[in-house]
């Protein structure tokens, strides 16, 4: 099939979206009004209440009162979240005469981190309880207490994932051993169109402390998202388009500090309703901090990080359409550590990012089709690698193009969703010690999701099922050191089974298979040159293939007032894994030395390994937790793949009574030594291998404050981690052998909710 075969499918179908409305039932729109309360009746302002459905949120006002217009006769799923509370569900029906319908929600406090509805695992949404794929979230008071420097290292506490850590700007997620550009990082659900999985010195260019919450769903999630996404995703979300308009003017306030990294960061949003049917967003904030301290004592020199970012966005809520536009400026600048012997020390990293993006839902109210979203992003992305001399080596530009086009469906126990997407990239390094040559590439998919109830009652068994297949074109132009032009297509098919069975009312049993795949770089096919980043000549293989990942998943979940716990078992078999072949020494004339020679190769890989974290009350307001993740990956035939995090245990005990909380954890690594070697060789040759990491642990304490006061919730959080000051190395760090992760940091985040 033809790329330009989805082209015109999208075009057709995004015509399709805006006539749909002229043909749709325009009668008994009617609205939900509601208050949100705590246990003992009084109203909760600034609650969060989210209809899933229609991906429609609100948040309530100082009486804890609520309003959503313009609904379709229906039933809908509304789910209230608020720091410091369990989330709370309710189910209400809209009838056909459009009468308004009023409902209730009490929210209890607990101090368990509960997961509410996750809208990055499917395409419709699910109940945590529902979803086959292990996942995580992470808001609220986790979420204040977890905050560090990147979206990595606020994730790192989670079973499963860990940092690629190249100083606190470069540090990137790592999930299930995998990492670049096999975990997808979305911001908001759209692709963020930078470089940071492309090389372990370029940066994420989101700011944690602008989001409101962070999911990840561990594990192959081709399905819906395509290639990249092999080893799981990452969603960052933070409101950027009104969905609803709000009943008065909204927003937060939010600041940090860290003595690890002197300096600090702040942030801000406003939402405003602008009549009846409009309203307007704006957010903005900074980070600005100093070298990072090691533990043990010692400055890890060059490891500034500075950002700028700024949002605005518009979003119209209509009768029968809503939709928005924004757009977002992210600018950065940060140096990278180097070994005390290179040649070449404080190296820097200065760009921006520019975003536009805008989305459309329809609401269809048929008997099979029920909503259709059309949304579409334009990303503008540069960055120059300034060196010691002020000179820059090299500028690399990424234009990056996404549309999409997803028809949610509900037809009796059946319900789910048809979609078609688009990635277009241009991609263009440019400077004498550019790496590889440019390169454009496109990438189509079209794919289905459908989950069946198996029975009558709201907690039946249900069975999950979808396939995807994608159009991918990678084309690279010509270059002095890269020969001809070369154009690679990897097309592929991608597909996924689950089953989810309630075991009891709040503990549900869930098996998974799926077949995903990723396509290589441009860096892995194209590479022929020194690379700073890793102080290594590499070199790319024009024949690559794709690499196809068959997955097999199992998970036991359970919410309820007294326990909040998730266990999993996981295998991946990676057909054509590829990874950088240590080859040898290879001298290079503008390092003036002999420096490590990798060739890109495939070999198949496997990776297998447990994880899990368990919460329980064991008296009132006391929680204790146990948290454990151990992977292995190992190539087929033998050996081992690079860059594995190790097996950790760790145990946390809490107080909190939904105003005053204080908390330890400790966390124990053990050593990594199965590391990666040249065929032939030992752990003994220092040229050949990764170096091993020894043990360690971590211990952090955290207390923290919370009060409503009128419309306004107040919530400040202090935190010591590493406490002993503990001396450790990141295993999956390219750079361990000279840069120590940090030492012992006392941190400061406040938030105010308006």
């Amino acid at each position: 099939m033809k790329f330009r075969t989805f082209v015109r499918a999208a075009l057709a179908a995004a015509a399709l979206a805006w006539l749909a409305p002229a043909a749709a039932h325009a009668d008994g729109m009617g609205p939900i009004t509601g208050v949100v309360r705590d246990a003992s009746g009084a109203p909760l302002p600034n609650a969060r209440v989210t209809i899933a459905e229609i991906s429609r949120s609100i948040t309530t006002g100082g009486d804890g009162s609520f309003t959503f217009r313009a609904l379709r006769p229906g039933t809908y799923h509304l789910d209230a979240t608020l720091l410091g509370y369990a989330p709370a569900h309710s189910v209400v029906v809209v009838p056909e005469s459009g009468e308004a319908v009023t409902v209730e929600i009490r929210m209890r406090a607990t101090p368990l981190a509960i997961e509410g509805i996750n809208v990055t695992a499917s395409p419709g949404s699910a109940d945590p309880l529902r979803i086959t794929q292990s996942t995580a979230e992470i808001s609220g008071k986790e979420l204040e207490r977890n905050l560090g420097a990147s979206v990595a290292q606020t994730l790192a506490t989670q079973p499963g994932l860990s940092v690629r850590y190249s100083g606190p700007a470069a540090s990137t997620p790592v999930i299930r051993g995998l990492s670049g550009e096999r975990v997808l990082v979305l911001q908001n659900g759209q692709r963020t169109g930078d470089l940071s999985a492309s090389s372990p010195d370029h940066s994420l260019s989101i700011d944690p402390l602008a989001a409101t919450r962070l999911e990840v769903v561990r594990g192959p999630a081709s399905l819906l998202y395509g290639s990249n996404a092999l080893g799981g995703v990452v969603n960052v979300i933070a409101q950027n388009i009104p969905t609803t308009v709000p009943t008065h003017a909204e927003g937060y306030v939010a600041v940090q500090g860290e003595s690890v990294n002197p300096g600090g960061a702040a942030t801000a949003e406003l939402v405003l309703p602008v009549g009846g049917s409009f309203a307007v967003s704006g957010r903005g904030g900074y980070r600005n901090v100093d070298d990072v301290r090691t533990g043990g004592g010692g400055t890890l020199e060059n490891t500034f990080f500075r950002n700028r970012y700024a949002q605005a966005g518009a979003g119209y809520i209509g009768e029968r359409v809503q939709g928005g536009l924004a757009f977002n400026g992210y600018g950065f600048q940060y140096g990278l550590p180097a070994s005390a012997d290179a040649e070449e020390s404080g190296i820097r990293i200065r760009g921006y990012r520019y975003e536009g993006t805008t989305r459309a839902d329809v609401a269809l109210g048929g008997r099979f089709f029920t909503n259709l979203r059309a949304e579409g992003s334009a990303q503008w992305y540069t960055h120059d690698e300034v060196e010691d001399t002020g000179e820059i080596g090299t500028t690399f530009n990424l234009r990056t193009q996404t549309a999409g086009l997803i028809a949610r469906t509900a037809h009796g126990r059946l319900n789910g969703a048809f979609g078609v997407s688009g990635l277009f990239r241009q991609y263009s390094p440019e400077g004498e010690e550019a790496l590889t040559p440019a390169a454009n590439t496109r990438n189509g998919g079209l794919f289905v999701y459908q989950a069946l109830s198996l029975g009558g009652r709201d907690r039946a068994p249900q069975l999950q099922a979808g396939a995807r297949y994608d159009v991918y074109r990678l084309r690279a132009a010509e270059g002095e050191r890269f020969g001809g032009g070369v154009t690679r297509d990897f097309n592929n098919l991608s597909g996924s089974i689950g089953l989810s069975v309630p075991v009891a009312e709040q503990l549900s049993a869930n098996v998974s298979a799926a077949r995903s795949f990723r396509a290589p770089t441009v860096e892995e096919l194209f590479s022929d040159g020194f690379h700073a980043a890793t102080g290594a000549y590499e070199l790319g293989d024009p024949d690559l293939g794709v690499e196809t990942n068959s997955g097999l998943e199992a998970v036991l979940r359970a919410q309820s007032e007294r326990i909040n716990a998730q266990l999993a078992a996981f295998y991946n078999r990676i057909d054509n894994y590829i990874y950088p072949l240590l080859s040898g020494l290879r001298f290079d004339e503008e390092v003036g030395d002999s420096v490590p020679f990798y060739e890109y190769d495939q070999r198949g890989a496997e990776l297998r390994g447990l994880e899990g974290q368990v919460e329980g009350t064991v008296a009132r307001h006391v929680v204790l937790g146990v948290t454990g993740d151990l992977v292995r990956g190992d190539f087929r035939g033998g050996g081992h793949l690079p860059f594995m995090p190790p097996a950790r245990l760790g145990a946390s005990a809490r107080f909190d009574n939904n105003r005053f909380s204080a908390g330890i954890e400790a966390r124990h690594a053990f050593a990594q030594n199965r590391v990666a070697a040249r065929e032939g060789q030992g752990i003994d040759d220092p040229i050949a291998t990764e170096t091993p990491t020894g043990a360690y642990d971590l211990v952090n304490v955290s207390v923290g404050y919370t009060v409503i006061r009128s419309a306004r919730v107040h919530s400040i959080t202090l935190r010591a981690d590493n406490l002993l000051d503990e001396r450790y190395r990141d295993a999956a760090s390219r750079i361990k052998d000279f840069a120590p992760n940090p030492g012992r940091n006392l941190a400061l985040v406040y938030r105010l909710l308006f």
